[in-house]
Order: C-alpha cells, then sequence, then structure tokens
C-alpha cells in the first residue's frame, strides 16, 4: 500500500516523500516541500520568497480503507514583504495552526449529521471533545451563534432515566392522551 502512496498528489505544495506502516497498522506519510510551488503568506496570501524557518507538524488525515493516515508535513514560517508579518504559510487544505486536514473536518462534519458524537469518535479515533468542537463550529456556521435572550421555556423531548436505559418520553405519552380525550386520534 505504501509504494502507490508516493505518487498520489492530495496536498497542494506538497509532495510525498516516503510513507511508512506504522505498529499500530496506521500509514505515516512523510511531505516534502514542491519546488515549483511557491509559498504565500498566512495572513495577506501574497507569493513569499523570504523564509524565517522551517518545522514539521503531524497531521491527521482521512482514513484510507482500514487505515489512518497521519501527514508529517514541513510548515515554513515567512517574512511577508507585503504585510510586514512573520507567520506560518498559507496551505489550502490545512487550517493554521489545526492539526486535522480539511478532508478530515469534511468527514467529520458529514457523520455528526447521521451517527452520534461517541460513534463517531470511536470511528475515527478522535477524541469526543475534537469532534464536539468540529460540530461546533459547523452548527455556528450554518446557523449563527445561539441568542437566548427572550426563550422562557427549554422544552426536552426525550431523556434517559438510567445510563444504558431505553429513552423515556413522557411529552409524546401525555400528547397521546390529550388526543384520545378529544378523539384525534
Amino acid at each position: 500500500m505504501c509504494d502507490a502512496m508516493l505518487g498520489v498528489v492530495f496536498w497542494e505544495g506538497r509532495l510525498v516523500d516516503s510513507c511508512q506502516e506504522r505498529a499500530d497498522g496506521s500509514l505515516l506519510l512523510t511531505l516534502a516541500e514542491d519546488p515549483s510551488h511557491r509559498p504565500r503568506c498566512g495572513r495577506c496570501g501574497s507569493d513569499c520568497v523570504l523564509l524565517h524557518e522551517r518545522r514539521r507538524r503531524r497531521v491527521r488525515d482521512r482514513d484510507w480503507f482500514d487505515r489512518r493516515v497521519w501527514l508529517d508535513v514541513p510548515i515554513r514560517r515567512l517574512d511577508c514583504y507585503q504585510c510586514g508579518a512573520r507567520a506560518a504559510e498559507r496551505l489550502s487544505w490545512l487550517d493554521t495552526g489545526e492539526r486535522i486536514t480539511h478532508r478530515l473536518r469534511a468527514w467529520i462534519e458529514a457523520l455528526v449529521q447521521i451517527l452520534p458524537i461517541a460513534h463517531v469518535a470511536q470511528l475515527t479515533g478522535l477524541h469526543w471533545h475534537t469532534i464536539k468542537r468540529i460540530d461546533h463550529r459547523r452548527l455556528q456556521t450554518r446557523y449563527g451563534a445561539f441568542d437566548a435572550q427572550g426563550v422562557r421555556r427549554l422544552v426536552m423531548d426525550e431523556f434517559a432515566l438510567h445510563k444504558g436505559n431505553r429513552p423515556s418520553n413522557p411529552l409524546s405519552r401525555s400528547a397521546m392522551r390529550v388526543r384520545q380525550a378529544h378523539g384525534q386520534m
């Protein structure tokens, strides 16, 4: 499987340098800078030629088949001529300071819409709080920030009496009694 990964070009501005299978069954892809790709400033987005430093960052990507994928990515900090900032370069597939790629985040966002967060965490191998943070950011982007001003009642649809117990839904039972009393059923 590693030989097939060497020719893959999923990460703009980076080339796969090496691939190794780790003891836990995951793949570690070491990426190298693509010499034909010019780095862009992380603040203003303009092309930069002044390099301040290089560091490597371990980043998680979406699983391939049954394998977890880790990327060892070189990140350049640049001195920008245009805005005068010293910032990490802008990569189209990785947000600044993040440890997961856009592809993994999009997969998680799709999964949390159909599965519970605990199941998504188990499936992806990421921490529950990481999944929750991604889902919270998705909801804020889609619906905006929640404003509790003027809220008078909070209605609960279901609750569990005990851990591992069947959810109880008293509202639907009482609603059925009301409907039966008024002859609506």
